[in-house]
C-alpha cells in the first residue's frame, strides 16, 4: 500500500484498470437488465396465450360434460329403466330385472366414456334407487347438495361447475346432476354423474411450447383451503401413489404462492414470484368466473433469464479482454509521462533534506518542463526566506519573553487567587496570593498530581466540569476556607481558536501590541480547542457577614412592623365593621353634607385597610428573601399535580382580570407527570407571574402554558405570556435582581419592593429547575420556568413523631386519673350548677405581651359571642390556665421571661391541660416547630380577624364533637391488649389490624383520626401519610419495650 501511494506510474494504470472493468461491468450489467426485460414480457406473452388456450379448452370440456349428462337422462332407454325402478319397490322382479338392464347399459356407456365414473339415480324425496357403483346405497337418503352441480335444460349453460376433491380418492372430480322426466314431462327423480377429470389433466399437462420447467394448474377452494385441482404432477409423486387406494394426499394439501392468494381473490395478473414449492418464476395468473377456478402457468426465472446471463458473460469476458490490452497501451504511455515528474520529485527530496542549491533538470518543453523551472526558482526564494525567518525568530523570542515576564508579574501580584488546571487535572500555573488564602506552601501545589488534592470541595469540581462542557460560558461558587472564612471563585475556559488565513497575517501586529486576548465565544471562522480552565479565587468573608447583617436587620426590622401593623389593621377593620353594622344604618337624614362625610369615612377606612394589606405583602416578600438567604426557609416538599397548582394560582387571580377586562388563556398539555415540591411555593411563584402580567396589559390576552418536555432531561415547563409592553434586552438580566424594577422609577411608578420575581428564581432553582424570560418591547413577555420529573421517597417527607411506649401508657393513665377527678368533681356538684349555666359561652385565654393586640383579639371574640380573658406573659398564662380551665387559648410567640413555645410546651405536657386547643398568633412563622410541639393552628401576624374566628370555631365544634377513631396497627398482642383497654378508658373508638392484613387498602376505604404502630412499620406508616385522603389523620410511632 505505500508503494502504490509513492508510485505516480502505478498508480496511472490502476486508475484506467478500474475505469475499464467498470466501464465493462456498466456495459454487460444495462444489455443484462435490457434483455432481462425483453425476455420477461416474452415468456408472459407466450404464458398468458397458453392461459387463454387452457381457458378455452376446459371450457369447451365442461359444456360437453353437461351435454352428455342431458343426453344420457334423455335416452328412452334410461328414461323407461328409470321409470319402472322409481315405481316399483326393490324387491319386485321388474325392479330386477330394470336395475340389472340398467347397469349393464350404462357400463357400455362407461366403457365409450371412462369419465363417467359413476351414476346414481334418487326419487324426488332423496332416496336412491339406483346405483352403477355401489348397489348397498339402494334405499338410503342421499339428497343432491354440496358439492353437486345441478342443472337443467335450460340453466345447462348459466351454471357455474363446483370442482372438489373427492373425500374417497383424494382426487379432483365434478358431479353433474339434473332432473328424470318420464314421457308426459313429469320430472320422476333426479339422476347424478360423478365425472373423472383425467380429460383436463391432459389439457393442463400439454406445455404448448413454453420450456421444459413450464407449468400450468388449476386451483379451487376446499372449504378455507386452496388447493390443486388439476397439474402435471412431479413422477416420484405418482409413483409414490401407484398400487395405493390412499387419497392423493399431495393433492389434498394446502397451497399457498402469491399468485394463488391473488387469483384466489378473482384478480389477473403477471409477475415475478416465488412458486407454491419456493422456486423464482415468471408467472401468469387469472380467475375463470365461468369455472369458478384459477388458472396459473409458471416458467422458472432459471430457464427464462437464461440467454439474458449467456449475454451478459459474454459481454464480460470480450471487455475484460479488451481492458487487458488497454492497460499494456496506458503502462507505456504513463512511462513516458512519469519520468520527468520523478526527476523533479528527486530535486524535491534533496531540498527537504536541506539542500537548497539542489536543481531540477529541464527534460521537455511542455507543462512538465515549466514545472521544473518554476520549482528551480522556488528554491532560491525558500533559501533567501529562510536566512530572513532567522533573524525574525530572534527578535521574536526577545519579545515573548518580556511580555510572559510582564504577565508572571500581574499575575503575582494580584490580591485575588488564581490558579488554572489543564485538561489532565494538574495546576500549571497559581500566585501567592492563593497559598496565603489556601494556607498551604507552593510546594505542596507544585508536587500536586491533581487539582482535588489542593481543593477538596465538590464545588471546584464543579466548576472545572462545567467548564469543560460549556467552555464559551462563566461559572462561579462559593466554598469555605480555613478559619471559617468563605471564598468565590469565578471559572472561565482557557482554549485556543484554530487561525484562519487573516489571522495568521495579522501574526505581525499581535507580537508588535502585545497578547491578543479573544473573547470567550466560538466566532464563525475558527473551531476552539480546549485548553484549561483559569479560576480566580476572592475571600468574601467580610462581604457575606455585612449581607448576613443587612438580611438580619431586614428580619428584625419586618417582625417589628408586623405588631403595630396588626394593631392598625386589625382595629381599622373593627371601626370599618362598627361603622357599617351600629353606626350608618342609624345615620337617615337625607342632609348631602352627611351623606358625603359617610362615603368618605368609608372610603378612607377601606383605604386604610387595603394599603395595610400592601404593606403585610412587601413585608412578607422582604421576609421571604430573607429567609431565603439565611437558609431558614421552610419547604414542605411532596408529590403533587402541577395541573392543581396552575387551578389554584389562576382561581387566586381572577379578580385581576375582571378589573382590567384582561381574558385569560389556559392551555395545559393532558396526563402530566407527577411532580416532587412545595404546593404552596410553586403556586406562589405562578400568582406573582401572572399578576405581572395583569399589570403590563392593558388590553388583549394573558396565556398560561404548561407542557411536558420528554428529552434528555425530561421537566414540565410553565410559561405565562402576556401582550404587554415588554422589556427592552439591556432591561432583561435585572428583572430576577433583588430590589431592581425595570422602567424609569421617575414616570414609570413600579409598585412592590422588586423581590416578587428574585423570590420565584429562588424558589424555582430550589426545586432544580431555571427561569427566564423572553421580551420584545411593544409586542409583550414570556415568563418560563421549568420543574425537573421526580417523585418523593419515604426518606424525602418529614419523619413521623414517635414515644417510647411505656412513656404512652403513663401519659394515658395521667389523662384517665385527671378525667375520673374531673369527673367525680361535676358529679358532686350536678345539683348546685344553675341550669342558665349549662351551654354557657366558651372561655378563650389570650396570651399576649402587647396589650393593643390583646385588645384587638378581645373586641372581635367578644363580638362572636365568646368570653375572653387576658394574659401579659407566659407565667401568668400558666396560672391562669391551672385556675380556671380554658376552652381554647390564643398565644404569642415573643414574650419577655417565658416565650410562647415553652408555654406550649409545659401546656402540652401536663395531662390536665393537654386537650386545651392552642393557636399561635406571632410574628414569626414556624410552624414546623409550633406542629412538633402539637399545636392546634398557627397564624402569622399581621392578623387576618377572619381566618382566626375560622379556626377558632373549627377547634372547639371538634372538641365536643364525638370520640375519635384510633387504630392500633402491631402485631404484639400483649401490648395491644393494654393499649386498648387505655384508649377506650379515654372514650376513644380503637380497632387493630395486623400489618399483613392488606394495611393500605383497609386505611385508605376508612381512615382514622389517628393511627399509632410500632417503629417497625415506619416505611409502611411513611406511604400512607403520603395518600391524599390521610390528610386530616394524624400519625405515632411508639417504640417497643
Amino acid at each position: 500500500m505505500n508503494f502504490w501511494g509513492k508510485s505516480l506510474l502505478l498508480q496511472l494504470v490502476t486508475y484506467f484498470s478500474v475505469l475499464s472493468t467498470v466501464t465493462v461491468s456498466i456495459v454487460a450489467f444495462s444489455a443484462y437488465v435490457r434483455s432481462r426485460d425483453a425476455l420477461q414480457n416474452s415468456v408472459i406473452d407466450r404464458l398468458q396465450v397458453a392461459i387463454s388456450l387452457k381457458e378455452f379448452q376446459l371450457n369447451e370440456w365442461v359444456s360437453s360434460q353437461r351435454k352428455d349428462v342431458l343426453l344420457l337422462v334423455q335416452l328412452p332407454t334410461v328414461r323407461d329403466e328409470l321409470n319402472i325402478l322409481l315405481t316399483n319397490p326393490t324387491n319386485k322382479p321388474e325392479y330386477i330385472s330394470a336395475y340389472s338392464r340398467l347397469s349393464k347399459f350404462l357400463a357400455e356407456v362407461t366403457a365409450v366414456k371412462p369419465n363417467l365414473t359413476s351414476i346414481i339415480a334418487t326419487t324426488n324425496g332423496g332416496f336412491v334407487v339406483f346405483s352403477s357403483e355401489n348397489s348397498a346405497l339402494v334405499g338410503k337418503f342421499r339428497p343432491l347438495g354440496d358439492p353437486t352441480t345441478f342443472f337443467t335444460k335450460q340453466s345447462a349453460n348459466t351454471v357455474v361447475p363446483n370442482f372438489y376433491i373427492s373425500p374417497a380418492t383424494g382426487k379432483a372430480q365434478i358431479t353433474f346432476a339434473t332432473n328424470v322426466f318420464d314421457r308426459e314431462n313429469l320430472a320422476m327423480g333426479a339422476v347424478s354423474i360423478n365425472l373423472a377429470l383425467q380429460d383436463i389433466d391432459n389439457l393442463i399437462r400439454e406445455r404448448t411450447g413454453l420450456g421444459k420447467t413450464s407449468a400450468t394448474y388449476l386451483v379451487g377452494r376446499a372449504g378455507k383451503r386452496s388447493v390443486f385441482i388439476s397439474r402435471e404432477e412431479k413422477k416420484a409423486e405418482v409413483e409414490g401413489q401407484e398400487g395405493k387406494d390412499k387419497p392423493n394426499t399431495a393433492q389434498i394439501a394446502e397451497v399457498k404462492s402469491e399468485a394463488i392468494d391473488l387469483a384466489l381473490a378473482k384478480q389477473d395478473g403477471f409477475g415475478l414470484y416465488a412458486n407454491y414449492a419456493g422456486v423464482p418464476v415468471v408467472g401468469v395468473f387469472r380467475w375463470s368466473t365461468s369455472q369458478n377456478l384459477a388458472i396459473i402457468a409458471e416458467v422458472s426465472q432459471d430457464e427464462a433469464f437464461e440467454p439474458a446471463n449467456r449475454l451478459a458473460r459474454d459481454i464480460l469476458l470480450i471487455g475484460l479482454s479488451s481492458a487487458g490490452i488497454l492497460l499494456v497501451a496506458v503502462y507505456l504511455l504513463a512511462r513516458r509521462i512519469t519520468q520527468p515528474i520523478l526527476v523533479i520529485a528527486d530535486a524535491a527530496n534533496q531540498v527537504s533534506g536541506g539542500n537548497l542549491n539542489a536543481q531540477a533538470p529541464v527534460m521537455t518543453k511542455d507543462e512538465i518542463g515549466i514545472l521544473a523551472i518554476a520549482f528551480n526558482q522556488m528554491t532560491s526564494e525558500l533559501k533567501s526566506s529562510g536566512e530572513q525567518l532567522a533573524d525574525y525568530s530572534r527578535t521574536l523570542e526577545q519579545k515573548v519573553a518580556q511580555r510572559t515576564s510582564e504577565i508572571k508579574a500581574i499575575i503575582d501580584n494580584m490580591v485575588d487567587g488564581l490558579v488554572v488546571v489543564d485538561g489532565e487535572n494538574r495546576i500549571t500555573q497559581f500566585n501567592p496570593a492563593l497559598t496565603g488564602m489556601l494556607g498551604i506552601s507552593s510546594k505542596a501545589i507544585e508536587n500536586a498530581t491533581s487539582y482535588k488534592e489542593i481543593f477538596r470541595t465538590a464545588e471546584m469540581t464543579n466548576l472545572v466540569m462545567n467548564t469543560r462542557e460549556y467552555p464559551q460560558q462563566v461559572f462561579s461558587e462559593e466554598f469555605a476556607l480555613p478559619d471559617r472564612r468563605t471564598a468565590k471563585a469565578v471559572a472561565t475556559a482557557i482554549f485556543r481558536e484554530n487561525l484562519t488565513t487573516k489571522e495568521t497575517s495579522d501574526l505581525e501586529n499581535t507580537v508588535t501590541t502585545g497578547v491578543n486576548f479573544h473573547s470567550h465565544s466560538q466566532g464563525s471562522q475558527g473551531k476552539a480547542d480546549y485548553l484549561g480552565t483559569v479560576i480566580l479565587i476572592r475571600d468574601i468573608t467580610a462581604e457575606k457577614e455585612v449581607d448576613r447583617m443587612k438580611t438580619d436587620f431586614i428580619s428584625t426590622v419586618s417582625h417589628e412592623l408586623r405588631t403595630p401593623l396588626t394593631s392598625v389593621l386589625g382595629f381599622a377593620k373593627l371601626i370599618q365593621k362598627k361603622l357599617e353594622e351600629s353606626i350608618f344604618p342609624l345615620i337617615t337624614t337625607e342632609d348631602k353634607k352627611v351623606k358625603r362625610s359617610v362615603r368618605q369615612v368609608t372610603e378612607n377606612i377601606e383605604i386604610i385597610v387595603s394599603e395595610g394589606m400592601r404593606l403585610t405583602k412587601l413585608i412578607n416578600e422582604v421576609l421571604d428573601i430573607a429567609k431565603i438567604e439565611a437558609g431558614k426557609m421552610q419547604w414542605n416538599m411532596d408529590n403533587l399535580d402541577i395541573t392543581e397548582v396552575i387551578n389554584r394560582a389562576i382561581s387566586a387571580t381572577s379578580a385581576l382580570f375582571e378589573q382590567k377586562g384582561l381574558t385569560l388563556v389556559r392551555e395545559v398539555d393532558a396526563d402530566l407527570p407527577v411532580i416532587y415540591g412545595d404546593k404552596d411555593r410553586l403556586i406562589q411563584v405562578v400568582i406573582n407571574l401572572i399578576s405581572n402580567a395583569v399589570k403590563f396589559t392593558d388590553q388583549g390576552t394573558v396565556t398560561c402554558l404548561v407542557q411536558y418536555q420528554q428529552l434528555t432531561n425530561p421537566c414540565v415547563i410553565v410559561s405565562v405570556i402576556d401582550q404587554g409592553v415588554g422589556i427592552s434586552e439591556s432591561d432583561q438580566p435585572k428583572v430576577f435582581e433583588k430590589f431592581k424594577q425595570v422602567g424609569d422609577t421617575l414616570t414609570d411608578k413600579p409598585q412592590g419592593t422588586g423581590l416578587g420575581l428574585p423570590i420565584s428564581r429562588e424558589i424555582v432553582e430550589h426545586h432544580g429547575g431555571r427561569i427566564w424570560v423572553e421580551s420584545e418591547v411593544g409586542k409583550g413577555s414570556t415568563f418560563s420556568f421549568t420543574l425537573p420529573i421526580s417523585m418523593a421517597t419515604n426518606s424525602d417527607r418529614q419523619p413521623l413523631p414517635s414515644i417510647n411506649f411505656e412513656i404512652l401508657i403513663e401519659q394515658l393513665k395521667k389523662r384517665a386519673l385527671y378525667n375520673h377527678e374531673q369527673q367525680s368533681i361535676q358529679d358532686a356538684t350536678a345539683g348546685s350548677i344553675p341550669s342558665s349555666v349549662i351551654g354557657s359561652p366558651k372561655n378563650i385565654l389570650v396570651i399576649d405581651d402587647d396589650a393593643s393586640i390583646r385588645s384587638l383579639l378581645r373586641q372581635e371574640l367578644e363580638a362572636t359571642g365568646y368570653v375572653v380573658s387576658e394574659a401579659a406573659n407566659g407565667q401568668e398564662a400558666i396560672v391562669k390556665v391551672r385556675e380556671n380551665r380554658p376552652d381554647l387559648i390564643t398565644l404569642d410567640i415573643i414574650m419577655q421571661g417565658i416565650s410562647g413555645y415553652d408555654v406550649a410546651a409545659i401546656l402540652k405536657s401536663d395531662p390536665a391541660t393537654l386537650n386545651i386547643p392552642i393557636i399561635i398568633v406571632s410574628v414569626l412563622d414556624d410552624q414546623e416547630r409550633g406542629l412538633h410541639l402539637g399545636i392546634d393552628s398557627y397564624i402569622t401576624k399581621p392578623l387576618d380577624t377572619a381566618l382566626l374566628l375560622r379556626e377558632v370555631e373549627l377547634l372547639l365544634s371538634s372538641k365536643v364533637s364525638k370520640s375519635k377513631k384510633v387504630l392500633v396497627v402491631d402485631d404484639n398482642f400483649e401490648a395491644i391488649d393494654l393499649l386498648m383497654e387505655m384508649l377506650r378508658n379515654q372514650d376513644f373508638i380503637p380497632s387493630t389490624i395486623a400489618p399483613t392484613d392488606n394495611l393500605h387498602d383497609r386505611v385508605i376505604s376508612s381512615p382514622p383520626d389517628v393511627i399509632i404502630a410500632s417503629t417497625r412499620l415506619a416505611e409502611q406508616i411513611q406511604t400512607l401519610r403520603a395518600e391524599k385522603t390521610m390528610t386530616h389523620t394524624r400519625f405515632l410511632l411508639v417504640a417497643e419495650r
